[in-house]
C-alpha cells in the first residue's frame, strides 16, 4: 500500500481526501482514455489491418466491448475522444475565467503547439526513413506541408494531408479556446448567455456547412464536435452555481441535439457510433465527478494523466513504427509488449523534454502584468504614508513628554524662612516692616539654595536675625505654565511663596 508521509505521496498509498491537490476523477479519466485510444488503434488499425495471423486475445477484447456497443470501426478507445472534450469544457472554462483573455491565450497555444511541433518533425524524420504512421499514408515531404502540421491547420485545407492522425481533435480544441477567449467578457457576466451563443454558432455552421466550398465544410465538421467541450462547460456551470439547474439541463439538451444532428448531413463520421460514445462519455464523466470525494490521488494516476497527451501524440508514431520493424520475426505476443514499452520510453522523453517545460514556459509567460499605479493612487499612498509618519512623530513627542513629566513630578521638600525684623532701606528716611521670604529647597547646594521672591524693586541686603522656620512642602513647577480658569495671571511658585508669607504677616 502507498502511506503518506508528511502530506506527500510515497510509493502504494494514496493521499488524504484534504490534502488533495488535484481532481481524482480528471485524473483516472485522462489516463483511462488515453490507454483505451492507445488500445484501440493497435487493435482496428494496426493488427486489424496489417497482422494476418490470428489473435485470440485481442478478438476476446474486442468481443465484450468494441464489438458488443457496435464500435468496431474504431474500437473501445472511440469512448476516450469526447470524455477528452468533456474534460476541456469542464476544466479549461473556470481557468479562462481566472486568467484571462491574453494570459489564457498565450498559456493553452504553448502548451498545445510545443508538444505539436515536436511531434511533426519526428513524424517528418520517420516518413523520410520509410516508416509508415498511424494514417497509412506516405505523403510527398514539404516545408508547407510540414508547416501546417505543425500549425495544425492541414484540417481546413484542401487537399487534406495529415502526418499525425489523431491530430483532428487539436483543431476542435483550439476552436474551442477561440470562442472561449472571444466570449469571454460575456461569460465572466452572463454565463448562460455565452453558452447559448456558442450553441447557436454551431447551429448555424452546420446548416451552412455545404454552402462556402470545400475548406468551409471541413471546417464545419470540426465544428460539429463543439457541443461536446460546450456539455463539460454546462456541467461546470451548474455545479459551480452559476446557472440554475434546469436551465443547465435545458442547454444540456440543446447541446446533445446538435451533436447528434451533425450524423444527417453526412459530417464526415464512420458510422453511427458517435452518439452512443458521447453518452457512455456523459455517464463515466458524471459517475465520476459523483465519486469524487471517495476517490483518492494515487501516483499511478496522477504520473499517466500529466503524460496523457504525450501518450495520444506519440503512440501511432513509435508503437507502429516498433511493431513493423519486429513483425513477422518476433511473435506478436512480444512484439506489442516491446511496443508499448518503446511507446511510454519515448513519451517519458517527450514529457521530461517537451511537454513539462512548455507548461513552464506557458505559466512563464502568462504571468499577471505588474499594473501601472494610478496618480490618483500614487497621491493617496503618499498621503496616507505621511499621516503615518505624523502619527509617529505625534507618538514620540508625547512619549518624551511623559517621560519629562515624571521626572520633573518628584515631591521636594522646601523650608520657607520669614523674617519679622523691621528692614532699613538705604533710599527712604523711615523704615518699614517688610516681611522677606527665602524658598531653600533641601537638595540644593548651600550657596544656591536661597531664591529670593520678588518684592519691591530694590531687596533689603542680608541680615542676621532670628527667624520662624515654617516647613512646607512645594510641588516643582509644571514643564508648562498654567493659567487659572478665571484669568490671565501666570501662577508660579514663586507668587504662591509671596501670598503665603503675605497671610502669615496679616495674621500677626
Amino acid at each position: 500500500m502507498l502511506t503518506v508521509t508528511r502530506g506527500r505521496l510515497e510509493r502504494g498509498g494514496p493521499l488524504d481526501a484534504e490534502q488533495k491537490t488535484r481532481i481524482a476523477f480528471i485524473d483516472i479519466g485522462r489516463a483511462v482514455a488515453a490507454l483505451l485510444v492507445f488500445y484501440s488503434h493497435i487493435a482496428e488499425q494496426w493488427v486489424a489491418k496489417r497482422e494476418v495471423g490470428p489473435t485470440p486475445v485481442i478478438d476476446a477484447v474486442d468481443s465484450v466491448s468494441s464489438d458488443a456497443m457496435h464500435m468496431g470501426a474504431q474500437g473501445i478507445g472511440q469512448i476516450g475522444v469526447p470524455f477528452f472534450f468533456l474534460v476541456s469544457g469542464f476544466v479549461v472554462t473556470p481557468i479562462a475565467m481566472r486568467m484571462g483573455q491574453r494570459r489564457f491565450a498565450v498559456n493553452r497555444l504553448i502548451r498545445v503547439y510545443i508538444p505539436m511541433f515536436f511531434v511533426v518533425l519526428l513524424t517528418a524524420l520517420a516518413l523520410w526513413l520509410g516508416v509508415e504512421p498511424l494514417t497509412g499514408q506516405r505523403p510527398e515531404l514539404s516545408w508547407w506541408t510540414i508547416l501546417t502540421n505543425m500549425l495544425v491547420i492541414n484540417y481546413v485545407i484542401v487537399p487534406q494531408v495529415a502526418l499525425v492522425g489523431v491530430a483532428w481533435t487539436l483543431i476542435v480544441e483550439l476552436i474551442f479556446y477561440a470562442l472561449l477567449v472571444l466570449l469571454l467578457p460575456v461569460l465572466r457576466r452572463w454565463v448562460w448567455f455565452a453558452i447559448l451563443v456558442q450553441l447557436t454558432l454551431v447551429f448555424v455552421v452546420l446548416m451552412s456547412a455545404r454552402e462556402f466550398g470545400t475548406s468551409w465544410f471541413l471546417f464545419s465538421v470540426n465544428v460539429s464536435y463543439l457541443p461536446i467541450p460546450i456539455l463539460g462547460m454546462i456541467v461546470w456551470a451548474t455545479t459551480a452555481k452559476r446557472i440554475p439547474l434546469w436551465l443547465g439541463g435545458v442547454l444540456g439538451g440543446l447541446a446533445w441535439v446538435l451533436y447528434v444532428f451533425a450524423d444527417e448531413p453526412d459530417m464526415g463520421r464512420l458510422d453511427r457510433s458517435y452518439s452512443l460514445a458521447l453518452a457512455c462519455a456523459v455517464l463515466f464523466f458524471l459517475l465520476g465527478m459523483f465519486a469524487e470525494p471517495k476517490l483518492k490521488e494515487r501516483r499511478i494516476w496522477v504520473a499517466l494523466s500529466e503524460r496523457s497527451y504525450s501518450i495520444y501524440l506519440l503512440h501511432g508514431l513509435v508503437a507502429f513504427a516498433t511493431l513493423d520493424l519486429l513483425r513477422p520475426a518476433v511473435p506478436l505476443a512480444l512484439a506489442i509488449p516491446v511496443a508499448v514499452a518503446a511507446t511510454f520510453g519515448a513519451v517519458e522523453v517527450s514529457y521530461r523534454f517537451v511537454e513539462r517545460p512548455s507548461h513552464v514556459l506557458a505559466r512563464k509567460l502568462s504571468r499577471p502584468r505588474p499594473a501601472a499605479p494610478r496618480p490618483e493612487a500614487v497621491a493617496r499612498e503618499v498621503e496616507r504614508g505621511l499621516a503615518e509618519l505624523r502619527a509617529e512623530q505625534a507618538k514620540a513627542a508625547e512619549r518624551r513628554d511623559n517621560r519629562t513629566g515624571e521626572d520633573r513630578t518628584e515631591v521636594h521638600e522646601a523650608r520657607v524662612e520669614v523674617r519679622d525684623d523691621p528692614v532699613e532701606w538705604p533710599d527712604h528716611d523711615d523704615a518699614r516692616e517688610r516681611p522677606v521670604a527665602r524658598a531653600v529647597a533641601l537638595d540644593e547646594a548651600p550657596e544656591e539654595r536661597t531664591d529670593e521672591i520678588r518684592g519691591p524693586r530694590r531687596v533689603a541686603p542680608p541680615v542676621e536675625h532670628p527667624t520662624q522656620v515654617i516647613d512646607a512642602v512645594v510641588e516643582p513647577p509644571e514643564p508648562r505654565r498654567r493659567r487659572r480658569n478665571d484669568g490671565n495671571a501666570t501662577v508660579t511658585v514663586q507668587s504662591l511663596l509671596a501670598e503665603r508669607a503675605r497671610e502669615n504677616r496679616d495674621r500677626r
